[in-house]
């Protein structure tokens, strides 16, 4: 297994243990491999929901999200993943 990999593996473990056990990797690992996340915005509690709708709706907060060291890290696996970047 190579560093890709493994960081791979450590993010994905990551968003499982902090989704409260609503996600599983079997559906965490088709999102990352299809590129479409609606089968995990779906598993989402309605409240939960609701707060992405409203970070997404607003420029600075998705720009502040955008940012985070947690989504850049996101970014690089997928981008990664997809034959970009790496």
């Amino acid at each position: 297994m190579n560093n890709n990999e493994i960081d791979k593996q450590k993010l994905m473990d990551a968003v499982i243990s902090s989704s409260g056990g609503s996600i599983d990797r079997e559906s965490l690992a088709g999102a990352v491999n299809n590129k479409n996340v609606a089968p995990l915005i779906n598993k989402l509690s309605a409240e939960d929901k609701e707060k992405l709708s409203k970070v997404m709706s607003n420029k600075e907060s998705m720009e502040a999200v955008l940012k985070s060291p947690q989504a850049q890290a996101i970014l690089r696996t997928f981008l990664k993943g997809g034959g970009k970047n790496g």
